[in-house]
């Protein structure tokens, strides 16, 4: 893909000059700082202005490969279910070594979704437009998120097997809107067409209940496969009001997963019984 050079009296009017010559967000330029500005002794000898290379992000290769296949997972949690939906006991836990019984709460840095509304319609938009599709961004704000709806005739294309298109668009989304942010600061950004989310949402309901009946059942802590952010926050709000099992989140980045675990109290009931 074609490189470009730009100069400024610094990097940042560098990027803005390549930005408004090629007529794209600085989100979809790819930066390489080839030389720093520099004033130079009283402002005259050794003055040089900033000088930087960009290119256009190839967005649809990133699409393509935006989900890395993830590593394998640590000795110390659950292996993943071959299935989707499909759940599995780890490892026998003695009661009294359950951990402590909590919910997963949001960030207390958690920023103002409001300001960043915009950004991320305009990141979506241009996404949308390099891959050629007619169709229209809405955004708004849902379940401390921005939510981004794609509508159009072509839409349903953007979904894909099993929503992997549709995954691959929000994971580049999120990547390019979180750049810039400081730990703790994170933005979720959920990309939707056609209401697949909510038929998703339906389908993890159900296999939150089915996950917590077993867990009661059998009074062992069951897992569920590693999922994404935004869907580990639905399984926790489904079961967060059942008083018979508490939610718990383990692993890291793409091995991230939910363990349901039977309450110590209810256990003793149970077993009483």
């Amino acid at each position: 893909m074609s490189t470009y050079e730009f100069t400024g009296k610094s990097v940042r009017e560098a990027v803005a000059k390549a930005c408004e010559e090629l007529n794209v967000d600085e989100a979809l330029l790819l930066v390489e700082v080839l030389e720093e500005s520099a004033k130079g002794f009283l402002g005259i000898v050794g003055q040089r202005d900033a000088r930087v290379r960009v290119r256009k992000r190839d967005v649809i290769k990133e699409v393509m490969q935006a989900q890395p296949a993830p590593a394998e997972p640590k000795s110390a949690l659950p292996s993943p279910a071959a299935t989707e939906g499909q759940v599995e006991a780890p490892p026998a836990i003695e009661e009294e070594y359950y951990p402590e019984e909590e919910q997963e709460e949001p960030s207390a840095n958690q920023p103002d979704l409001s300001l960043f509304l915009d950004e991320a319609r305009t990141v979506m938009a241009e996404i949308l437009q390099l891959m050629d599709m007619d169709v229209q961004v809405e955004a708004s704000i849902a379940e401390a998120a921005i939510y981004l709806d794609i509508k159009g005739d072509s839409s349903g294309l953007l979904i894909g097997k099993k929503g992997q298109t549709l995954d691959a668009l929000q994971y580049v989304v999120n990547k390019i809107v979180n750049k810039h942010r400081p730990p703790g600061g994170k933005i979720d950004v959920i990309v939707d067409t056609e209401n697949y989310r909510l038929r998703k949402r339906e389908n993890l309901r159900e296999m939150a209940l089915k996950v917590s009946q077993k867990a009661k059942r059998t009074l062992r802590p069951v897992s569920l496969n590693p999922m994404p952010a935004h869907e580990r926050r639905v399984i926790h709000l489904i079961l967060a009001d059942d008083r018979e099992v508490y939610t718990k989140s383990y692993g890291e980045g793409q091995l991230r997963r939910i363990i349901v675990y039977p309450r110590r109290a209810s256990a003793g009931k149970r077993r009483r019984r």
